[in-house]
């Protein structure tokens, strides 16, 4: 993958679902993670939106910059909402990756009346007519309980549509090509087994392309061939691969780069009955280049290949697949004796440190892992210009060079706020040069994480964040929430990043987000927005105000929806 020219790509990202805004974020693939890159320019815009702008993408280390272009005018996303967050540690477990091939845990809706998405856009509007400013939307696999209870008590006369149905906890959404309120219509079934897994911080199955092709349906022999000039060949070096089982990873990539990585295993999985969806449904693009993302729901085997279901119901082979590792680090929930200040440590071990005999510190022969966390005393003792700080662990010491330490607040941006009702408030503050982040109700901290934040650190003056790689500085509040949102490129839409999960946009195409490619927290990393982890953007995205409704995929942080987080970022 790095001699593919695409891999080498790094993109200014311009995303949008949302209100205006242009360009935004990109980070970049570790090598630990992926070989080689990801990217993207732009969210793929709904429609008709005019509501804020969220980005993000992703690249390999090293990468140039692309300029981003205008936002691409056409639809996207998939269903679901978050839950309230769990309890976390400093160091959590790797929840287990779904098998290839294991279907996703979407069975039947909810009991009661519902309205069912046929589109990767149902929109549900303020009233029952249509608007640009919409309210939020259902998303593939996505359905929504209808007020009254039932389908009749639900139905109300409006403009533009031969039935609008009234909807939980408000807002209406129209039946037609984009809607059912028969959980018997068959796009609803078929897309019913595909529904995000929105009780996991990885919606999706997620991996990198190698130059993977898209086919709206199996393809045959033949049109592989056509659509895969290198097929023969490739084929070959599978087969070679399998032959040589076991073999490690400089024996794979004699064989052939593009396959390191790969999973080459089958499914075990029979095809399953394959519907023809249509452009309502499925993304109009035939191929997702080197170091592009694809997000996917199942695996299965047919004509002697494994083939994934993408998000939007393409199919692409797998053996051109690169699955990410997921990440187990998580923040810290500030309770049960857990409180502010803590060190945490990015990058590698850190050496622990005690009084030696002679009274200097010394190392103790143990280390504070990367990305775990301690608390801290408050206490600090200086030794040959280095200063020492006083953990909670009893005797035991760490270079203050060597900790990323979060103090708690000491004021609030919420002074003076004209919102009195419903205490307590939320804010996020976030560090850029520090790379944490921390979540209040008020004044009291109630989670402190690391993030990773933009590669070109705070703006200059002058110059638009963006155009730096900058994350911006100030004061804002959340604007749109988005469980899922895929990412296209304005100026060359093969290049995407499929379904970014956990998506909070705080400011123009500037979002804090859930970034599955990558484990560096607390380093530089994006394009300008805040990287967060998939557990802590999940558990973050169901703590944030405005909430989203069960069963919603996308939510603009409009006054009816109620109070909207504020986020204070500063150097």
């Amino acid at each position: 993958m790095a001699s593919s020219p695409p891999s080498l790509l790094l993109a200014a990202l311009t995303c949008a679902i949302a209100s205006g805004g242009a360009a935004a974020c990109s980070e970049e693939s570790p090598a630990e993670a992926a070989p080689a890159s990801l990217e993207a320019d732009a969210l793929r815009t709904p429609p008709e939106a005019d509501a804020p702008r969220v980005s993000a993408g992703a690249a390999a280390p090293g990468a140039a910059v692309v300029e981003a272009a205008h936002v691409a005018k056409a639809p996207a996303p998939a269903q679901a909402e978050a839950e309230a967050p769990p309890s976390s540690s400093a160091a959590g477990t790797t929840p287990p990756a779904s098998a290839a091939g294991a279907t996703p845990p979407a069975s039947a809706a909810a009991e009661g009346a519902r309205i069912y998405s046929k589109a990767r856009f149902a929109w549900i509007s303020p009233g029952p007519y249509p608007t640009r400013g919409w309210s939020g939307y259902l998303g593939l696999g996505g359905s929504v309980a209808l007020r009254g209870g039932s389908v009749e008590a639900a139905r109300t006369p409006g403009e533009g549509c031969d039935a609008w149905y009234a909807i939980e906890p408000r807002g209406y959404v129209c039946a037609g090509a984009s809607a059912a309120v028969d959980p018997n219509d068959p796009v609803v079934v078929a897309l019913r087994p595909h529904a995000p897994r929105v009780d996991s911080p990885w919606p999706y199955d997620y991996a990198e392309s190698t130059g993977a092709p898209r086919y709206p349906q199996l393809p045959s022999a033949k049109e592989q061939r056509r659509a895969e000039w290198d097929l023969e060949e490739h084929l070959a070096n599978i087969a070679k691969v399998r032959a040589a089982e076991g073999a490690g990873e400089e024996a794979i990539r004699e064989i052939d780069e593009a396959l390191v990585g790969v999973d080459l295993k089958p499914a075990g999985v029979a095809a399953p009955a394959l519907f023809p969806f249509g452009g309502l449904v499925r993304e109009g693009r035939d191929r997702i280049v080197n170091g592009s993302t694809v997000a996917f729901t199942r695996a299965f085997d047919a004509q002697d290949r494994t083939w994934v279901v993408t998000s939007d119901q393409a199919y692409m082979p797998k053996d051109r697949l690169k699955p990410y590792p997921r990440s187990s680090f998580q923040g810290v929930w500030l309770k049960d004796g857990r409180s502010l200040p803590l060190a945490f440590f990015r990058k590698t071990d850190r050496p622990k440190y005690q009084r030696g005999a002679g009274g200097r510190f010394e190392p103790t022969g143990a280390s504070f892992a990367r990305l775990a966390s301690v608390g801290l005393t408050g206490r600090a003792e200086a030794e040959d210009g280095e200063r020492f700080l006083e953990t909670q662990e009893p005797g035991v010491y760490v270079r203050a060079d060597d900790a990323v330490v979060i103090e708690a607040a000491k004021s609030s941006p919420l002074e003076g706020e004209a919102d009195p009702s419903s205490p307590p408030r939320k804010w996020i503050e976030v560090s850029v040069l520090g790379g944490w982040f921390v979540a209040y109700e008020e004044l009291t901290p109630v989670f402190a994480t690391l993030i990773s934040p933009g590669r070109g650190g705070v703006p200059r003056q002058g110059i638009p964040a963006i155009e730096t790689a900058a994350t911006p500085t100030g004061r804002f509040r959340i604007d749109g929430k988005f469980v899922t949102a895929t990412m296209v490129s304005s100026t060359n839409d093969k290049i995407v990043h499929s379904e970014v999960q956990f998506v909070q946009n705080f400011s123009g195409p500037h979002a804090l987000h859930g970034a599955y490619w990558h484990d560096a927290w607390g380093e530089p990393k994006s394009g300008g927005c805040v990287n967060l982890s998939p557990i802590d953007a999940k558990q973050m995205f169901a703590w944030t105000d405005p909430p989203v409704p069960e069963g919603w995929h996308g939510l603009r942080a409009s006054r009816d929806a109620g109070r909207s987080t504020v986020v204070l970022i500063h150097r």
